[in-house]
């Protein structure tokens, strides 16, 4: 050890001795004072109740059918629910502690101490909450936390069951109202099925052949009319040698420019083979008046039916352009239809799941409250914590008398040795050593002696208290208890 600092020690324990009455005074006095304080704060009680939470294994069987909340979620909410002022307030009106308050800040502020008092510590890994209250009344902190208990489990039960009833009736309502909407657009699609029937019966590939058919048959009809053309227009010229003689000489003069599949020269032998087919062979030098009236007779017909045949072509040429918005729209309802049926057979699903989860929390079958260990009757005080004041007391009386002694020396500024001199460069020409008298020192450890001895007494007083105090042993207590005005 560094020779100066165990000179300082050894000066300050020389102090401490010099001056013993005063630190020992201090030590008895500071620690006296812890005992007085510790007999005078008033008892608190605890009261603590575990409660398990569970889930059933009923949730595991209709996973997928009813919808249930997580423990998770249950948990989460405990300690907000729990001390909320609601709960609460049920709490103090079912223990009839809501009465006798001033007004109702004195309530809310009975409330706001309550609710200080109220330690809820959750284990959410292993779905346990504990409840515990503190205060002087060991029964009343027993009744709160077990009605505490009580309520939350009832007020969460009711409340799990008020949602279900309430998701069944909205489903329930929900169902309804899409099955009108429903219907309506069953309405609207038969309706509009009557209105286009005609339209929706039509086959589109077996109008396009039909059309086909027509427009061949138009060609057919035209080629046909020129030939007629041609032979009204040669009978009524009425040249040497008939019609067919003049088509020939046509045709012989054609062939002098064009090829034998020219369209022009294609044209006049089907004319020359009409001719052909007409009685006689065409040859009619008189320009017979009734054969001229049969020609004008198939002309004028062949006319009709191609008009006849090119309304036909519009008509369904109009049809086929109607059928695809007539079939749009007809998608779009059933689509619309479509949408609908599927969510009303979900709400219809989630119906059955209602009813499920409804009759799971009216029975509470989904998650239980199971309550481990209720709050009893408190029969030792947690408050105030006696040993503990006491010793800090003793401690705390050490310490001020330490502090009483040396500060004072520390503070004073003055000369306390010889070393202090030679550290100010001062020359120490002589000690003079201090001179006892025998008399007075005697008569100075007399005291000292009867001091320490009537101390020693007392502190080991203070000490049986500690102890007593540790043991449980309620001596102290029932003798301050026969003090009137005094009560523990």
């Amino acid at each position: 050890m560094n020779p100066k600092l165990y000179q300082e020690i050894e000066r300050y324990l020389r102090l401490l001795l010099a001056k013993k009455r005063l630190f020992v005074a201090l030590v008895l006095a500071v620690m006296t004072a812890g005992v007085v304080v510790s007999y005078l704060l008033p008892k608190k009680y605890e009261a603590k109740s575990t409660v398990f939470i569970e889930e059933s294994v009923i949730n595991d069987l209709v996973k997928g059918i009813a919808i249930t909340p997580s423990m998770d979620a249950k948990i989460r909410v405990l300690s907000l629910s729990m001390l909320s002022r609601e709960s609460l307030s049920k709490v103090l009106r079912i223990l009839d502690k809501d009465v006798g308050f001033a007004s109702d800040g004195a309530f809310e502020q009975y409330l706001h101490g309550l609710r200080d008092r109220i330690n809820i510590k959750l284990e959410e890994k292993k779905g346990v909450f504990f409840i515990s209250f503190m205060d002087k009344n060991p029964s009343f902190a027993r009744d709160l936390v077990n009605t505490m208990t009580q309520v939350y489990i009832e007020t969460n039960t009711a409340s799990k069951r008020g949602e279900s009833l309430e998701a069944t009736k909205f489903l329930s309502e929900q169902i309804e109202s899409f099955k009108k909407r429903i219907d309506v657009v069953q309405d609207e699609i038969d309706k509009f099925k009557a209105e286009h029937g005609l339209e929706l019966a039509v086959d589109q590939g077996s109008i396009r052949v039909d059309i086909s058919n027509k427009e061949k048959q138009i060609a057919e009809l035209r080629l046909r009319q020129q030939a007629l053309e041609t032979q009204a227009r040669l009978l009524g010229g009425g040249s040497g040698g008939g019609p067919l003689r003049e088509l020939e000489n046509q045709l012989a003069a054609m062939r002098s420019t064009y090829t034998e599949n020219h369209p022009k020269v294609l044209r006049l032998k089907a004319q020359i083979e009409a001719v052909k087919s007409m009685p006689g062979g065409g040859i009619n030098p008189d320009g017979s008046g009734a054969s001229r009236g049969m020609i004008r007779a198939e002309m004028e017909n062949n006319t009709q039916r191609i008009a006849k045949l090119e309304k036909e072509i519009d008509e369904s040429m109009q049809l086929l352009r109607q059928i695809p918005v007539i079939q749009t729209s007809l998608r779009e309802l059933q689509r619309k239809k479509e949408n609908e049926t599927i969510i009303y057979n979900q709400l219809v699903s989630r119906y059955g799941q209602s009813e499920v989860s409804k009759q799971m929390e009216m029975e509470n079958k989904s998650v239980n409250f199971r309550i481990v260990d209720p709050a009893v009757l408190p029969e030792k005080p947690v408050s105030p914590k006696r040993v503990q004041i006491m010793l800090l007391s003793l401690l705390a009386g050490i310490g001020a008398g330490i502090a009483a002694v040396i500060l004072p020396y520390l503070l004073s500024g003055a000369i306390k040795g010889v070393d202090d001199l030679r550290g100010l460069n001062q020359r120490v020409l002589a000690v003079i050593p201090s001179i006892p008298k025998p008399e007075e020192e005697e008569r100075r450890k007399r005291g000292d002696r009867r001091f320490l001895a009537v101390a020693g007494v007392y502190l080991s007083m203070l000490l049986a208290v500690v102890v007593m105090e540790a043991l449980g042993w309620p001596y102290i207590e029932n003798i301050l208890g026969r003090i009137p005005g005094l009560s523990f």
